[in-house]
């Protein structure tokens, strides 16, 4: 066999140790490491250390840690407790406004975090008694948390973005601008959903009691008092990039001294509070580099091989035309993702469908997209639903995997109805990068 059919094979055995559980920086770096030794013998050595150069002086990583340690400031600065207080009466006197008021609400944190475990289990402990008090329907409940807190990778300043485009070779700025109308979108699917689920089965999400409720001036001032800061602190981020003001880098460092400045009013900026942001932060931080120096050495191996040709003329042989060879690529991702991690698959996959792209012509900015909203499927698909794991950690007993397992099924086909959307209409990704231009 040639070093193209072991390269395949190596890609095989990362995936298979993946799904068997081994660690996804191990698996990917030390399972490149043997067969770039056997395939290409002592060039592979000098590999690991000229990709962690790389890695280290590439400017662009620098936006990850930063915009974690935005996502871990806002976390510990009471933002998401007085949005969720905001919707709540807002959306509560309706059928199902419990869970419509936890996606709503995620989509605006989601934009100040970025990071999934963080949102599912912040908005868990926030939504979900809440629900279950009132006799919502568990999996509704705890779909619409888990959904929720996922959107975070979706809608910028997102660090799934941020990996897709230091490994892709994309403009991260573009990126976020084009991200922002498909995770509207998306969320607001989300809603629709509900709100028609609530609609046909009403037992569902009963509105909260009039007892309860707030009017006029004070429902006013509740509003503005939840939306304004966070809401500020997204313009503050997004605007400068999407007006070429600054770039993602620099937006991260605003985005962590708008972050203080919130906590700050909030009356919590003390030293327990920036120990355990910063604390936090470290470890996320560590472990996504560690997984994406992993991911540099095998996309090295992997190309050096020849394996990135190999699998390029396999797909292409079917001759599917750009439509279909996208909707190929597109459905390796959204298969994988029902057994494996999504920065695993940003490594793995990239090297592959990069040139892929090239090849029939597909702007890479809209199948950066198309590509993340697809990965953002495998965070609730059983079994290795990361969502669903976040969520068990916080949830009561009586909420078993199994509940929460069947609380992913009905927005798991949203979400692949929205993939289809912006297939349909590119014009929901491109429409605001052409404005930037």
């Amino acid at each position: 066999m040639g070093p193209e059919m072991w390269s395949l094979i190596m890609l095989a055995v990362i995936v298979g140790a993946i799904v068997m559980g081994v660690h996804v920086a191990f698996a990917l770096s030390t399972i490149s490491l043997i067969f770039g030794y056997f395939l290409m013998g002592d060039r592979v050595f000098p590999l690991y250390p000229v990709q962690a150069f790389g890695m280290a002086t590439n400017y662009a990583f620098v936006a990850a840690p930063l915009f974690i340690y935005m996502g871990t400031l806002m976390e510990h600065a009471g933002v998401a407790e007085k949005l969720y207080e905001a919707f709540y009466q807002l959306l509560g006197p309706v059928r199902g406004g419990l869970a419509l008021a936890t996606i709503a609400m995620a989509i605006i944190f989601g934009a100040c975090t970025g990071i999934v475990g963080a949102g599912v289990i912040l908005i868990g402990l926030l939504a979900l008694p809440s629900m279950l008090s009132r006799g919502y329907n568990k999996s509704l409940a705890t779909g619409s948390v888990m959904v929720g807190g996922g959107l975070g990778v979706m809608i910028p300043p997102s660090l799934m973005l941020i990996l897709y485009g230091c490994a892709a070779g994309v403009s991260i700025s573009t990126l976020y601008v084009a991200s922002l109308l498909p995770g509207i979108v998306l969320g607001v699917m989300y809603m629709i959903f509900v709100y028609i689920w609530s609609l046909v089965d009403p037992k569902i999400g009963k509105p909260i009691a009039k007892e309860e409720r707030i009017y006029g001036k004070a429902l006013a001032r509740l509003v503005m008092r939840s939306l304004i800061p966070p809401v500020f602190l997204i313009i503050a981020v997004m605007g400068s990039i999407f007006f070429g003001l600054v770039g993602p880098s620099e937006a991260g460092a605003m985005g962590v001294l708008g972050a203080m400045i919130l906590v700050a009013i909030e009356g919590r900026f003390n030293l327990e509070t920036l120990t355990k942001a910063t604390a936090s932060a470290f470890k996320i931080t560590a472990a996504v580099l560690m997984i994406c120096l992993g991911g540099q050495l095998f996309t090295g191996v992997f190309i050096a091989t020849g394996g990135d040709v190999a699998l390029r003329t396999i797909i292409l042989s079917f001759q599917a035309g750009p439509i279909g060879t996208t909707m190929i690529m597109l459905g390796v991702v959204w298969l994988l993702g029902f057994v494996m991690d999504w920065i695993a698959l940003i490594f793995i996959l990239t090297p592959i469908f990069g040139p892929l792209c090239n090849a029939i012509h597909l702007d890479p900015v809209y199948f950066g997209i198309l590509f993340c909203t697809t990965l953002t499927i495998s965070n609730m698909t059983p079994p290795f639903a990361y969502s669903a794991f976040y969520l068990k950690t916080i949830a009561p007993p009586e909420v078993t995997m199994g509940v929460i397992y069947r609380g992913c099924i009905p927005f798991f086909f949203v979400n692949t109805f929205c993939v289809f959307a912006l297939l349909l209409f590119p014009w929901l990704v491109m429409w605001l990068p052409s404005l930037m231009n």
